[in-house]
């Protein structure tokens, strides 16, 4: 077959995406945390409705396709339906997607927050049974990122992650200073950020943790140990005035 002016390439992968984030890309905030408030969470709180979900998950995936996009390590939201409708509109295209619930007991929004820590960490061992493998597909453990998940459920979370080996980890640390100084009050026996999160259980390989902008170099030398990896958001990073990825101290350790 001839394909004249086209280049055939490898489909790009990529490692951190929130697929119920489509209809708010680009909206203006002052940091992470107001972003967080004034767009996302009320968008996310749409996609309890089942067919909200299916209709955003096929347009996204659809975008990923035409952007030469075939794999993609994913966030839903709270509900489960929203991972059954990405899971879904993937398999239809033969996607290899991974993707998952997020969990947030705590310090969220009514419609969006877990009704429950327990009833959250089933919702997410069903969901791995029901996903997990099937064709291109893959499932990952999803605490939204530290503050919104109570010690208890990132807890529950790890022993998940030890019970199925198989599947991904994926959250967020280190990415804006405000977010930061939250998880140090709210977590002040851990010695930094992603420490909470090794402290649960939840560093091994498989597991991915979004931006890392203000690791240091005992939790880059952690992350190498356990291998766990970060996905750097650029855009992310510079659109919400977050801050600047260490790529020079990222290859030193």
């Amino acid at each position: 077959t001839h394909w004249p002016g086209l280049c055939i390439a490898p489909g790009f992968v990529d490692l951190h995406i929130h697929y119920p984030q489509t209809d708010v890309i680009g909206s203006p905030a002052e940091g992470l945390l107001p972003w967080l408030e004034h767009y996302t969470f009320p968008q996310e709180k749409r996609f309890s409705d089942p067919e909200h979900a299916a209709s955003v998950a096929s347009f996204f995936c659809d975008e990923l396709l035409r952007h030469g996009v075939t794999t993609a390590l994913c966030f839903a939201t709270a509900h489960p339906a929203s991972v059954d409708a990405l899971m879904q509109a993937a398999q239809q295209r033969r996607m290899r997607l991974i993707g998952g619930k997020v969990l947030q007991d705590r310090f969220s929004p009514p419609g969006l927050q877990d009704e429950s820590t327990e009833k959250s960490l089933i919702q997410t061992e069903d969901l791995i049974r029901r996903w997990h493998g099937v064709d291109r597909l893959a499932y990952a453990i999803t605490p939204r990122f530290a503050p919104t998940s109570s010690p208890a459920q990132l807890h529950g979370a790890g022993e998940l992650a030890k019970a199925y080996p198989e599947v991904w980890i994926q959250s967020h640390v280190a990415e804006n200073v405000d977010e930061i100084r939250w998880v140090h009050e709210l977590f002040p026996q851990a010695r930094s950020y992603l420490d909470v999160y090794d402290q649960a259980g939840l560093l091994r390989e498989r597991a991915v943790y979004a931006h890392g902008i203000y690791l240091d170099d005992t939790d880059r030398a952690r992350m190498r140990e356990s291998g766990a990896a970060v996905a750097v958001s650029p855009t992310s990073n510079l659109f919400l005035g977050s801050g600047f990825f260490d790529y020079a101290a990222a290859d030193r350790t």
